[in-house]
């Protein structure tokens, strides 16, 4: 039996639960229960504690560019989140949202009204994440709870996407990383039309539909279905363009998993469980790179969308891709680690090339030597992964 066909029987066998069915609308009074049905995992990985609480790797660059004060940070904070489009956690900001959520503002470790203290302690968890300091951001905001947790767990995806050194590592990071999301979004169950909280709503999904991408884009077929990832991140990612139609990393969230699934399981069974359109890998990532053209994660996912889909036929575009995100300037430490893996990922790609194999086979052995060798292949201080 070919691997082609075992996929095809389990797309049929599971096709009931994958469709991505977008959710309704439901009034304000059910937001915990759709807050829950939103962030609900079939079979999420046990967490292991021994791997959770290992030492972290510390990151390859200088900070002392990437350190800024509170006062730059709340100055260049719209240019900082041109991507992300988080909203700043001012005072007022914080204030709102722990009145609205009060299982928010208990989880605080400091339960009192000064607002001013509340949004410097949520500030010096960014600060702490702008310079690299992903372990300590990671760390204090965990500490400090409420929405100091948000940039807590931004610190933690980015760090078992980028430095964590094995693959299991990153896949258990991430798994607590979607549980922590889970929670928070419990917490602050926010729903479509809320025009006040729609930053809020775009923020949670965001964060919980990229650390499910990438647990499960080298998942095996099997696992990515009884796991229920293709509809978690599918879904994560329509809400969040029904709320913000233009929003540059839900469309390219949106367009790179759609490529995963086209990748693994190909064009035809891609369409059937998940709607999966070929056309996504250039039209919504081309939207994306308009709106955000010197962002280096936009430029290289655009690139592995390209070989994901069109495989050999793309490679040269998918080339340039990595060319231009591996030129980017990086304002902080999260887009000096994207630029880092465009650098990798681009090696990959043109030692790929040089060797004439096709690209099917060359995806094939990058995932057979990850699980293997137990390597975490994003990670930007290892080696890349070259063939002859």
């Amino acid at each position: 039996m070919t691997i082609r066909n075992l996929a095809w029987m389990l797309v049929l066998a599971v096709l009931p639960v994958c469709l991505p069915l977008p959710l309704e609308a439901a009034p304000l009074d059910q937001a915990y229960d759709r807050a829950k049905a939103t962030f609900a995992q079939r079979s999420p990985l046990p967490l292991d504690e021994a791997v959770l609480d290992a030492p972290w790797v510390a990151v390859p660059f200088d900070q002392a560019p990437f350190t800024y004060t509170f006062e730059e940070i709340a100055a260049n904070w719209s240019r900082f989140m041109r991507g992300l489009q988080l909203p700043f956690p001012s005072p007022e900001y914080l204030q709102s949202r722990y009145q609205r959520f009060p299982a928010l503002f208990r989880d605080l470790r400091y339960q009192d009204d000064d607002w001013e203290q509340h949004s410097r302690n949520v500030l010096e968890v960014w600060q702490a994440f702008f310079r690299g300091d992903l372990r300590h951001a990671r760390d204090l905001g965990n500490r400090y709870g409420g929405y100091a947790r948000v940039p807590a767990m931004v610190s933690q995806i980015i760090y078992a996407t980028y430095l964590a050194p094995t693959q299991t590592q990153k896949q258990q990071l991430l798994q607590q990383s979607i549980n922590d999301m889970a929670w928070f979004g419990e917490n602050a169950p926010v729903l479509p039309g809320d025009e006040l909280l729609e930053d809020d709503y775009c923020m949670v999904r965001l964060g919980f539909g990229y650390a499910v991408a990438r647990l499960a884009e080298d998942e095996s077929v099997p696992a990515m279905l009884q796991r229920n990832y293709g509809p978690m991140v599918i879904n994560a990612a329509t809400e969040m363009l029904g709320v913000e139609p233009q929003h540059p990393l839900a469309l390219s969230l949106y367009a790179a998993f759609e490529a995963n699934v086209l990748r693994r399981v190909g064009k035809a069974a891609g369409r059937l469980t998940f709607e999966a359109d070929s056309r996504d890998a250039t039209e919504l990532f081309e939207t994306s790179v308009n709106k955000v053209p010197d962002l280096a994660i936009v430029r290289y996912e655009y690139a592995n969308s390209l070989l994901y889909t069109f495989r050999d036929e793309q490679a040269q575009q998918a080339i340039a891709q990595l060319m231009l995100a591996a030129q980017l300037p990086a304002e902080y430490s999260m887009e000096w680690l994207d630029r880092a893996y465009a650098r990798k990922r681009l090696k990959e790609v043109q030692a790929w090339v040089d060797s004439g194999m096709s690209f099917a086979r060359f995806d094939r052995k990058r995932r057979k030597f990850m699980n293997r060798a137990d390597r975490n292949l994003y990670a930007v201080n290892q080696a890349p992964f070259l063939v002859n």
